[in-house]
């Protein structure tokens, strides 16, 4: 018996071993749809809601997202309403999103709303897990009588897999 495997079998091996880890890669021009499944989300004390400790689920909330890249540099994640761009590292992804909205509702008086929304990813074969923070806040300058300032910080996480063989159909 050889102590040593032939050079065919390590290339054997070597092949599938690339193979299984460019399945978790989303290639230019490609795009893959997973399925997932939400664990409860967690407000942030500053969200200044009340839950009550008595209430509990079992219940998963569900959706579909999907990644595509345009280029080796730029990753897009369709999120709810939300298209994030991101990049990737090896088998993890990260997104980021933020807007600004100023409105000036009476004379002399300016509101800001921020909201930032953060996702980050890793696929391993067909399996997804993410976790994600969504930061809203809000400030007013000027004369502000009745307009709060206020912040909430939503975390949460999800798990799922990547959905083989479907395609997307998007009007126009």
């Amino acid at each position: 018996m050889r102590k040593y495997p032939s050079r065919i079998f390590a290339a054997v091996a070597a092949a599938g071993l690339m193979a299984t880890l460019s399945a978790c890669q989303v290639k230019p021009g490609e795009y893959r749809i997973y399925k997932i499944t939400a664990l409860p989300t967690q407000m942030g004390a500053d969200c200044g809601v009340d839950i009550d400790p008595r209430d509990s689920t079992t219940f998963f909330g569900a959706s579909t997202i999907q990644i595509f890249a345009t280029d080796a540099d730029d990753y897009f994640l369709e999120y709810g309403e939300d298209v994030l761009i991101g990049s990737r590292s090896g088998t993890d992804y990260t997104f980021a999103g933020d807007e600004v909205a100023v409105e000036d509702p009476i004379d002399g008086t300016t509101v800001t709303t921020q909201h930032t929304l953060d996702v980050a990813i890793s696929i391993k074969g067909y399996k997804i897990t993410g976790e994600f923070v969504d930061f809203t806040s809000t400030t007013c300058g000027g004369n502000c009588d009745g307009i709060p300032t206020t912040q909430c910080t939503i975390t949460g996480s999800f798990f799922g897999t990547e959905i083989k063989d479907v395609e997307l159909e998007r009007g126009v």
